[in-house]
Order: structure tokens, then sequence, then C-alpha cells
């Protein structure tokens, strides 16, 4: 595949023509998509070469080397016409058609999302998503998107890797710190090709609304809310431009409490007899967020660079009891009570330059990141037991993570679309200890230092109405394990990983459909694969497995819209799947050890379908469903058990445009109970409202809201392995009141382009 990719790129390199390239943007400087662009010969206007402007504004055609006539035309944009003898015309601005019309009233409305080559793109900006409040309630609004409080989930997809302007999140709070004012349009990509890691099994690209004007701007955002407890979200924004430059920075100062409570039940088939664990307890936890941003970058027109420096701060204190009664064949055996205290410290220093530019044909871009971070967690454990002597101990982890990573990407226009190539290398450096003042506690030092590099090509082609894309990725990881300064070769890992995706998009009558195929990988976290046994209770352990193998995935999908209805419908095989597995700990029966294995092959189906109509006036509804089926089996008490209970899950948002310039949201979410790998996920579902309203041209807004408005969202499941079966309800205070004030002022806003370095590998952290 990268031999023909190559050999097509020296084919047209050496051929004897010209590509002709540029960007077509409308009156306010935005890209313009799905501009005609035509190449015409200067004596006849015969036409040379022809296409279409893609979601940038970019355009390329090929012609000969001599004078021609380039004509661009758009929907509702007076034709233009110019001549060029070079490769590169840069931008066209184009000028918005005016027509005089007698009594005559026209009224049109586009599709809010759109079928892409690898997914799906919504416009945000003209929709009532602008006014959502943050990138992170946008997101959970989004076609085949899910969200619950900061995790967000792509359905059949697990979750995304997310960029921002090309620049990867590091952290979901950034997403709280986005205004969805800013974003213009967003992607969700379910089929993301060769030059995303294999690990990355669905991308979501948020792209915000190009900044105009210089000099000092200022962006300031206070959320007051209650969920139980009284919190506070306090960021400014600061940037000041002048020629090309800018300067940037950003605080931002977090303070939450939350009492999560639970209650368990656990059944364990052993061969000391089968044991019953019936617990429930709950937890108060504080933890304030600090962190601060400072970067400058440059932008000439054809080049962007820049840097930046982020640093974060995130102490924890933590509080917590339980209570456990314990049976051993239906008998009365123990209780135990326990308390707990805890600390964290969690701190991130974090380094990115970049640089993305035009020479020529070419586009290149280039992601430098260097990555500290240091988290601290002390715990003090008393526990009290009707049967047995009191327990008290301290237990210390300690984990330091390093991480440098560079990638490079070139592309330029190849045929009748573009080629794209490029490498990536990170270079990784973790040490984890643990330790207790207890002899019944295992103390633990492990080391991984981890190297890998990655090549991709790919190309993307159209051919007319028809477009298609094809690329590979070869990744190769060399791991090294040590324990307590001795290197375990059974635990250390060479990988040699090959990525293939493809997927062509084509039209149907009035239906434009897409078929895609990716395989992708997912290497173990780094905690997964420590071999420290860390102390839960008297009774039961848990612990990493440095042997896990790295899961692999093979998606096929089939997508199609037909005006504003867009259908996906998808199949997975996964083999070498993660599952937590509880054992009898070795040497005591009465003691278990839950541990991470691998599991045997299985398949999976999704059907997802999404209706936004746009005939409305003041109301702007938006629908979705999806129903998930699995083949999942595994081996329970000595028997198979089948795991295929469909899931099925619903969306229904309203956004209602009141007189006054007052948004007003109403949405309801839903999902049905089922089977989710090795689980039996219990039904929920809940109610969010909010009310939005700017004054003074948007210089400052206020948005109330209210989330889980009859306070029905529950996480409830029951997960199955070998020897146990455990039912989980947790408890959160989901219904959350708050009231929300930002103040802007100026419209300037950082440009920083820098898309980072080894994303996926930062989440393993």
């Amino acid at each position: 595949m990268t031999g023909l990719l190559l050999c097509l790129t020296a084919n047209t390199l050496y051929a004897d023509i010209r590509r002709y390239g540029g960007i077509i943007t409308d009156d306010a400087g935005q890209p313009l998509e799905f501009a005609t662009v035509s190449l015409l010969a200067p004596g006849d206007s015969t036409l040379i070469d022809g296409t279409v402007t893609d979601v940038t504004g970019k355009f390329a055609v090929s012609g000969p080397d001599t004078l021609l006539i380039l004509r661009i035309s758009a929907l509702g944009f007076e034709e233009k016409t110019i001549s060029t003898d070079g490769s590169a015309v840069g931008e066209i601005r184009m000028t918005p058609a005016s027509y005089s019309l007698g009594e005559v009233t026209v009224k049109g409305s586009r599709p809010v999302a759109k079928l892409k080559g690898d997914g799906i793109q919504v416009d945000v900006t003209g929709t009532g998503l602008a006014v959502a409040g943050t990138a992170l309630d946008v997101l959970g609004k989004l076609p085949f998107v899910s969200r619950s409080g900061y995790d967000i989930e792509v359905l059949g997809r697990g979750e995304p890797l997310i960029y921002i302007n090309g620049r990867q999140v590091r952290d979901p709070s950034e997403l709280d710190q986005l205004a969805s004012a800013r974003i213009k349009s967003v992607d969700v990509v379910t089929a993301p090709g060769a030059r995303y890691a294999s690990t990355v099994n669905a991308v979501i690209r948020i792209k915000t609304i190009t900044p105009v004007g210089e000099g000092f701007s200022l962006n300031d955002r206070t959320t007051l809310g209650y969920k139980h407890y009284a919190y506070l979200f306090q960021q400014t924004n600061l940037n000041y431009r002048k020629n090309g430059f800018d300067i940037f920075g950003l605080l931002n100062y977090e303070n939450y409490r939350e009492r999560p409570r639970f209650s368990n039940s656990t059944t364990q088939y052993f061969r000391s007899g089968t044991i019953i664990k019936n617990s429930s307890g709950d937890d108060f936890a504080v933890y304030p967020v600090y962190q601060g941003k400072i970067g400058l970058n440059y932008n000439s027109g054809t080049h962007d660079t820049g840097l930046y420096y982020d640093f974060s701060f995130k102490p924890s204190t933590s509080k917590g009891s339980s209570l456990t009664d314990r049976f051993i064949d239906n008998c009365f055996s123990e209780n135990l009570n326990e308390q707990s205290a805890g600390k964290r410290h969690n701190r991130q220093h974090l380094l990115n330059f970049y640089y993305s530019g035009d020479i020529g044909q070419w586009n290149l871009s280039a992601n430098f990141d260097a990555l500290w971070q240091i988290n601290d967690r002390r715990n003090d454990e008393t526990e009290f037991s009707s049967a047995n002597p009191m327990r008290n101990f301290i237990t210390s982890n300690d984990v330091i993570n390093r991480l440098l990573a560079g990638n490079i990407i070139a592309s330029l226009p190849v045929w009748k679309g573009s080629f794209r190539f490029g490498t990536e290398v990170s270079d990784i450096f973790r040490t984890d200890r643990y330790t207790g003042n207890a002899d019944y506690i295992s103390d633990n030092d492990v080391k991984i230092t981890e190297i890998t590099s990655a090549l991709f090509a790919e190309t993307e082609q159209s051919f007319g109405p028809v477009s298609a894309s094809v690329g590979l990725r070869w990744e190769y990881t060399d791991s090294k394990y040590r324990e307590f300064g001795r290197i375990k070769d059974d635990s250390s890992r060479k990988y040699h990983n090959l990525a293939p995706s493809a997927s062509i998009s084509f039209p149907v009558g009035n239906v434009r459909a897409r078929v895609s195929y990716t395989r992708k990988t997912s290497r173990p976290a780094f905690e997964q694969l420590s071999s420290a046994v860390k102390y839960i209770d008297r009774y039961l352990y848990e612990s990493g497995n440095p042997n896990l193998r790295p899961v692999y995935r093979d998606y096929t999908s089939a997508a199609a819209q037909w005006k504003n209805f867009v259908l996906e419908l998808e199949y997975s095989s996964t083999d070498n799947y993660f599952m937590w597995q509880t054992m009898q700990y070795p040497g005591d029966d009465d003691v278990s050890l839950l541990t991470m294995v691998n599991m045997p092959r299985f398949s999976a189906w999704g059907a997802y379908a999404s209706y936004s109509p746009t005939f409305f006036n003041c109301w702007h509804p938006s629908f979705m469903a999806g129903l998930q089926v699995q083949d999942f089996r595994l081996t329970h008490r000595d028997e198979i058990l089948k795991l295929d209970k469909p899931m099925g899950v619903f969306r229904f948002n309203n956004s209602l445009h009141l007189p006054g310039d007052i948004w007003f949201n109403v949405d309801f979410s839903a999902r049905t109970s089922g089977n989710s790998e090795n689980l039996y996920v219990s039904s929920t579902w809940q109610c969010n409202m909010a009310l939005y309203k700017s004054f003074a041209g948007d210089s400052w807004n206020l948005k109330l809201q209210l989330d889980d408005v009859f306070d029905t969202s529950r996480q409830e499941f029951t997960s199955y392995d070998a020897l146990s079966c455990v039912s989980v309800r947790k408890f959160y205070d989901t219904r959350d009141l708050s009231l929300t004030l930002r103040y802007n002022f100026n419209s300037a806003r950082s440009r920083y382009r820098g898309r980072g370095a080894a994303n996926e590998e930062k989440h393993r952290f």
C-alpha cells in the first residue's frame, strides 16, 4: 500500500503540469466550503480541470505551466474570475450576491449535520448549539455522542481523542473553559485514518471561529453552582495581539465538593464455600484546581508557529466509611467497619511547540511536547472486625511520568486529491512506588521505559461525486519493565503493529453514503501493567497484570445521509479485551485477588440514527436513537454465560428561541437496560433545562441551568467473571443548579494551532 502511494506521488511530481492551489473565503474571511473552482484556457475558456473546496476552503487543480484563468462560483456569492501564472493564488475573498426582487420572500435551511469521509460534521455557529454554554455542553448534544459529567463517549467507539483547532485536549476541564459561542463546527470522526495513532478509536475535532481584531482582549467566566454543596468555577483568558503576534495567558480556579455513596452486593464461588458480601458506604471529597497557562504564537498568513507552558495543581482530600456484612454458605461470618482518609497531590507541567505552514505546494506541520507529572497519594485506613483484631495502616503510592514526543506531517496535492505522510516518536519514563507500614501489605517499585516510533501514509482522492481515502500506519514499541531495579524479560514487550484504514463516499440518488474500515488497537494503561498487590480490605487485594496483551479491534461501518436524517451501521470484532477477573489469593482460600486478564474474541453490532429538522422557526428539535448488541460469552461458575441483551440509547433535545433573544433548552435522554462487555447495565433517564440571554451585543451573557431536574440519573450495573458476581449501585448528586456569567472585552482570541504529540500516550498516564 505504501509503495503504491509513493509511486503516485512520484508520477505527479515529475509530470509536466502545475498545481494551482489557494483558499476561498466569504466576505468575513471565513472558509467557504463547496465552492466550485474551474481552471480554464485563456483563449476559448476550455475547461482544463475543476474541483470544489473542502471544509477549510482549500482547493487544488492541475494544468499546464502557462497563463490560465480561474473561475470561482458559490451559491449566494458573485462569480469571480482571476488570471494566474503561478501555483499558489493565496486567499480569494468572495462578494455576497445582491438581487433586486419584488414581493418575494426566500427562506432556506441547510442540514445541521453533514456526512463526511471519516464521520459527520455539525455546524454550531448560527444554531441553538452556539448558546449551549461550553464545549462540554455542545459535545453532549451531538449526534452519536453521549456525555456523563466530564466523560465523553462516541457510541460504539468509546472515549474519543478530542482536538481544539488541531491541538489535543489533555485535560477534560479544557472543554469547560471554551465557550460554545466561539465554536464554528465540530467533527465527530467514527473512522479515524492513518494520521491518528492505532489506539485511537474515535476523534472529535472542534474548530473555533477565526479570531479578528488587534490589541488587548479579556474573556472572563464565573460559575456559581449547587449540588448538595456549593461550588465555584472562575476562569480568565487574556490575549494581546499585534501585527500577527499573540501573547496569551489563562488563569483557572475551581473548587468542588462531593459526597458519592454506594451499595454493593458481591457473591464469590470459592473452594471454601460461597461467600456473600453486602456493603454500603459514603465518601466526602474536596478537590480544588489551580491552573495557569502562558504562551505566544506568530501568524504570517502562510506560516504559524508558537509555544506555550501549562501548569496545573490538583490537591484533594477525602474521607469515607463503609459497613460490610460477610456470609459463608448463607451463615453470618463477620461484620467489617472501614474508615479511611486520603490526600492526593497531582502536579503537571507541559511545554508544547508547534509549526504549521505552506511552502509551495507542500503543507508542513510539526509538534513537540515535554510532559512531566507527579502524582502522590497517601491513605490512612482503619478496619474494625467483629471476628478479628482491628487493623490500622498507612499506604503511599508515588507515581512520576515523563514524556518527550514529537511528530512531523507533510501533505501535498496529488492527482485528484492529496497525499499525506508523517512520523511520530515518543519516549516515556514512568516510576510507580507502592508502600505500606504493615506486614500484610507488599511493597512494590516498578519502572517502565517505552519508546514508540510510527510512520504513516494516506491519500484522499475525489472522482466527481465519489471520494475515497486509503491509509496505512506502522508502529513499533519497545517497552522495558523493571521491578526493584531488575528487568523482567517476561513482562517487557516489543510490538510491531500495522493499522490499515479505507473509506469511500458516494451518492445514491439524493442520499450521500459512506463505507469504511479501520483496524485499531488498545494498549494497557500503565497502572494496569503494575505488578503491585494493593490492599483493598482484609479479604480483597488488587493487582495489575504485566503480561497483558494489547486489544485489537476491526471496525466496519456504513453511513448515509438524506436531508436532515443521518444513519450509521457498525460491526466490530474485538480480540484480547481487558477484563477484571476474580481469583483466589495464592495460599489463602478466604482471600480473593482482583486482576486484569485478556478475553477471547467477541463481536458487536450497532445502529444509530439522528434527525435534526430545520423547518421550524423558533423550535429547533433534535432526535437520536441507537441500538447496541454484542455476542459476548464468558465462563461463570464453570458454565458458559451469554451476555447478549440489546441496549437502547435515546435522546430528544429541544432549543426554543423566545422573544427578547432568550434561548430555552429542554433535553431528555434515556438508556435501556442491556449488556455491555461483561456488564449488565440497568436503565436510566434524565432531563436537563437551561435559560440563556446575552446583553450589549454579547459583551456579556447569563445562563441559568438545572441538570437532572427530577433526580433520576442512576449508575447501576452487575459485573460477571469466572468466580464472582458483583452488583453495584452508585449515587452521585447529579441534580445540579448553576448560574454562569461571561464577560467579553474586545474580540481577539488566541490563534494557537498546535496539535500536540503522542496524545494517546498522555491519556495512558
